[in-house]
């Protein structure tokens, strides 16, 4: 008997690509979608979807209704344990079985940096719930570097705070893929934390010279002071909460404080996570 997932975040970066290899494997899945813009284009690839919003309690109950497992993502921010909080008690109330939430690598309600925070509140939320739960805590997603794509494209450069630092960056469709795989194979993965990383650890000037090799032109890495940093987080609109939790981080991984490669991956998909020239690669059109 198959299991009915909700996957909320539908149209997000992962969002997007569970909805895909759900499809890709014939699982009964339903897309939780805010805009009707957004939903017309699942639509078109005949997903099934349901109106909702986290803030919105009526909603997530009607989405709820015949649902045995929830796929847990919204936007981070400081509204996230209040709003994932919602679609935690409101599947409790439904007797849905299984949640599979995307975390930060680090989360707790201890952490040190905001986003690690709420994540780590509503992990203990879950717990809390009763309902069985697969927590994936990822590292820093290959698709982030996508906002540097402006500079690569018009100063062949990029521009960061975290020195020589190296972190074992993630695919998201190697995030994606390991929880569809805990969204799908019974209880397996019931109660379980993941540690998600690539296949190894990095710099930005390991991701210069990839680019430039890929686009046959020189991609030089420009490593900025904190204030300059700051600065240009400003100036793209980026939340104070999170240029302090960017800051922090990459003071961490300036110093290679999170650089451990995880197994978990692997372990989990039976291959090795895409590697960074792999992404790249596919993602070629967007640095060009």
């Amino acid at each position: 008997m198959k299991n009915k997932i909700l996957v909320t975040g539908a149209t997000g970066t992962i969002g997007t690509f569970v909805c895909k290899q759900l499809k890709d494997r014939n699982a009964e899945f339903t897309a939780l979608v805010r805009s009707r813009e957004k939903a017309m284009s699942l639509a078109d690839q005949g997903i099934e979807i349901a109106f909702g919003d986290l803030s919105d309690r009526e909603s997530l109950q009607k989405a709820m209704t015949g649902i045995d497992k929830l796929f847990l993502l919204s936007t981070t921010s400081p509204l996230s344990p209040e709003l994932q909080g919602n679609a935690v008690q409101t599947a409790q109330k439904a007797g849905i079985k299984h949640i599979v939430k995307i975390a930060a690598r680090g989360s707790s309600p201890n952490a040190d940096f905001n986003i690690g925070r709420w994540h780590g509140m509503i992990e203990d939320e879950i717990r809390k719930s009763g309902i069985s739960y697969t927590f994936l805590q990822a590292h820093t997603f290959m698709q982030n570097l996508l906002f540097d794509a402006e500079s690569i494209k018009k100063d062949n450069a990029i521009y960061n705070i975290q020195g020589d630092g190296k972190i074992p960056m993630i695919d998201a469709r190697d995030i994606a893929e390991v929880a569809v795989i805990a969204l799908t194979q019974g209880d397996h993965h019931f109660h379980k934390t993941y540690d998600l990383t690539g296949p190894e650890a990095i710099s930005y000037k390991d991701i210069a010279n990839e680019l430039s090799h890929l686009l046959g032109r020189e991609i030089r890495y420009i490593n900025q002071t904190t204030d300059e940093g700051r600065k240009n987080m400003q100036s793209s609109g980026m939340p104070e909460w999170l240029i302090d939790d960017m800051i922090h981080l990459n003071k961490k991984y300036a110093f290679d404080e999170a650089s451990e490669v995880s197994p978990d991956v692997e372990n989990l998909l039976e291959r090795k996570p895409h590697t960074i020239r792999t992404f790249l690669k596919d993602y070629k059109m967007h640095f060009e």
